[in-house]
């Protein structure tokens, strides 16, 4: 238990010291093009690495046969889940696809003429 519970200070922290990084001025400022392709690495590694530790525990390879309809439910309702909702906080906070709210779209909008 000693570990999970520093495991989890650790991910709070980390999380913690990358919004207050995030939230400065100069790194608002900026733009950062490379820190979508850092984060899609970044999952993709984690996915493989799930993997792999399930890949590696016998228990749960030999149960696949009876956990994997249930798993199969669950991934789906917790997608579907997951689209409603942000579906929902979309519509609640009127934001577009991209997730700017009308006056930014204006803004983008204004700044766009104003460079031709």
């Amino acid at each position: 238990m000693q570990y999970m519970d520093f495991s989890l200070l650790l991910y709070i922290g980390m999380l913690a010291m990358g919004v207050l990084v995030g939230s400065s001025k100069s790194v608002r400022s900026r733009e950062l093009p490379w820190l979508g392709r850092v984060q899609f690495v970044a999952l993709i590694a984690l996915i493989a690495v799930l993997g792999v530790e399930i890949g590696a525990d016998d228990k749960v390879i030999s149960s696949l046969g009876e956990i994997g309809l249930s798993a199969l439910i669950i991934t789906v309702f917790a997608l579907a889940g997951s689209i409603l909702c942000v579906s929902l906080v979309r519509r609640l906070l009127k934001l577009d696809r991209e997730g700017r709210t009308a006056a930014q779209k204006r803004t983008d909008c204004e700044q766009e003429e104003g460079k031709l």
